[in-house]
């Protein structure tokens, strides 16, 4: 088993479905960045990060931040302090335990940039971690499945292969050879929560070093006919000390939850791009981590 499909960790998320195309464009910027909006006022100045964060997510849910000019959107997100927009995405995160969701990813792995990207669908718990991840048709590995229990194995993960070869199903060590042959990512990495969670290490490291931890630019883009704010941050410096060199995260103005994480290295290189194309809260059977599913291949 090549595993370099069962490296699922792709799946990750980080990481962390909907898909843009082609995957290793940019974006195209449609409104001044926010640094041109400074001196519009807003009702979030003057307020502390946490009643930030709280206003932000009722202008979210009810629809108002979307149907805000992109000026607007810009005056917004220059008005919030550094770490109002986390506060806001932890508060989120807390109200999926438990979600389904759809993605698409691409990496470039020993320096060479992926010729097609993954589809999955992954069905994720946060606590304990469990998930089943599939990767779909039309995209690269179509046809493998992958499932991660840490409350049986948590170094590693059960999985087969695509096509011919899905007829065995074996277990494989997360951080292994196999694995990493797939993607520079454990399966520990899928999920909206390994998105935030590298914010927040990004966050400490550039407190600890005395500088801001706020975003360096947002602008307005179109990213598959769907009106979203981009928001890049130009690091200090690439991996391990970041999570890369420059990171850019696009919010829908629509849904409260990311739609598109973009990183780059020091030399300017795209080394992954993961587009989330939809999300739906679940509350899971056992069955949904278990091989015996019946709607599973193993």
């Amino acid at each position: 088993m090549s595993i370099q499909p069962l490296y699922l960790a792709a799946v990750a998320g980080a990481v962390i479905g909907l898909l843009a195309a082609p995957l290793a464009m940019p974006p195209v910027a449609m409104a001044q960045t926010a640094t041109t909006t400074a001196a519009a006022g807003t009702g979030y100045d003057g307020q502390t990060s946490a009643q930030q964060a709280a206003l932000f997510s009722r202008q979210v849910a009810s629809g108002e931040l979307a149907r805000l000019s992109d000026e607007q959107v810009l005056a917004v997100f220059h008005a919030l302090q550094p770490d109002a927009l986390l506060k806001w995405a932890r508060a989120e995160m807390n109200r999926y335990p438990e979600y389904e969701y759809w993605m698409s990813r691409q990496e470039r792995l020993n320096n060479q940039w992926q010729d097609q990207p993954a589809r999955m669908q992954i069905r994720y718990r946060h606590q304990p971690r469990q998930l089943y991840a599939k990767w779909l048709p039309g995209g690269a590995q179509s046809g493998q499945e992958i499932i991660y229990d840490e409350t049986r194995r948590k170094d590693e993960m059960y999985g087969h292969l695509g096509g011919v070869l899905g007829f065995t199903s074996m277990w494989i060590a997360l951080d292994g050879t196999l694995a990493r042959s797939q993607s520079n990512h454990t399966v520990r990495d899928l999920g909206f929560q390994f998105v935030l969670s590298m914010l927040e290490r990004d966050a400490r490291s550039l407190r600890a070093a005395g500088l801001s931890e706020k975003y360096s630019k947002a602008e307005i883009v179109q990213e598959q006919g769907v009106r979203m704010v981009a928001l890049t941050w130009d690091l200090p410096a690439g991996a391990p000390q970041y999570y890369a060199k420059k990171v850019q995260l696009m919010l829908d103005l629509k849904h409260p939850y990311i739609r598109v994480e973009t990183a780059w290295d020091a030399d300017g290189n795209m080394v992954e791009k993961i587009v989330f194309d939809k999300l739906v809260r679940k509350t899971f059977e056992a069955s949904a981590f278990d091989p015996a599913n019946p709607d599973y291949r193993f």
